[in-house]
């Protein structure tokens, strides 16, 4: 369970990246096993790079149903064992981590391609110095940690296949729908050629 394994997964260190490291070991310190199936659950309300260490270090992915994601773009991360209404939820305190007006402005840059090589070097070093810093913050200056009760979710279901009437491809039977008389998938429904 160490920062690489999660590094190997995702490709590159980054702040997200640590901030999930983190998030994923305080899980794990708690509920003491990674997960092999779907006994421990994560629900992460967010998409960051933050999640990617959860499914490296814990075991919850989304193919095996017990990494739950919900779009509400903040960090927070809720872990609990099937069959235990008590759950562990961490989110990120908002002063933790200071914005910074230099680093952002870098980031833009790079991303549109105008950024010179030292901006990107200074960039880099930057990125690497908070990437470092999130590792190595006393846990309770990083984040917020309390036990709540969840009603927990139903385990994964597995559909059955129905072939779209349209492109001939399968899909999760609840995930049809019906357009013109026949049963396509989402794909083909929401196409606006027909």
């Amino acid at each position: 369970m160490n920062f690489d394994t999660a590094v190997q997964f995702h490709g590159h260190v980054c702040p997200g990246l640590s901030i999930g490291y983190r998030v994923a070991v305080l899980a794990a310190e708690r509920f003491k096993d990674r997960s092999k199936d779907e006994e421990l659950v994560a629900i992460v309300e967010n998409r960051s790079c933050a999640v990617d260490a959860i499914q490296a270090i814990n075991g919850c992915t989304c193919g095996k149903g017990n990494l739950i994601f919900k779009d509400h773009g903040k960090h927070v991360y809720t872990y609990f064992k099937r069959g235990d209404n008590k759950a562990l939820r961490i989110s990120l305190k908002p002063d933790a981590l200071p914005q910074d007006e230099k680093h952002i402005a870098l980031f833009a840059k790079l991303r549109a391609g105008t950024a010179s090589s030292e901006e990107e070097k200074e960039f880099r070093e930057s990125h690497n110095a908070k990437s470092q810093r999130i590792l190595e913050m006393p846990e309770e200056e990083l984040f917020r940690v309390s036990e709540v009760n969840i009603e927990p979710p139903e385990k994964a279901i597995i559909y059955p296949t129905v072939i779209c009437s349209k492109c001939g491809e399968g899909f999760m039977e609840p995930l049809g729908r019906v357009k013109n008389g026949e049963i396509v998938c989402i794909s083909c429904f929401e196409a606006k050629n027909e």
